[in-house]
């Protein structure tokens, strides 16, 4: 298993983590030092359960640059 247990100093970054694959995340002092600890271990809780259906739903890799995904026309009332 690949636990990450160091850097995560916010929600996006467990949820990056857990994309990326990683089976567990281990988060102390982002949620500790927090202005309010608890909404902050609600806000990594979301973000652990992001990446994790992320990971699961096989998100696609990114791109080195944009590339566009929709016609140009036939939509909007475009001719």
């Amino acid at each position: 298993p690949v636990v990450v247990d160091a850097g995560l100093g916010a929600p996006s970054h467990a949820a990056a983590a857990l994309e990326a694959g990683a089976d567990a995340v281990l988060v102390n002092t982002a949620i500790a030092t927090a202005e309010d600890p608890a909404a902050m271990a609600e806000a990594f809780r979301l973000g652990v359960l992001a990446g994790r259906r992320a990971f699961l739903a096989g998100a696609p890799p990114e791109k080195e640059k944009a590339e566009a995904s929709s016609p140009l026309t036939g939509f909007l009332g475009t001719p």
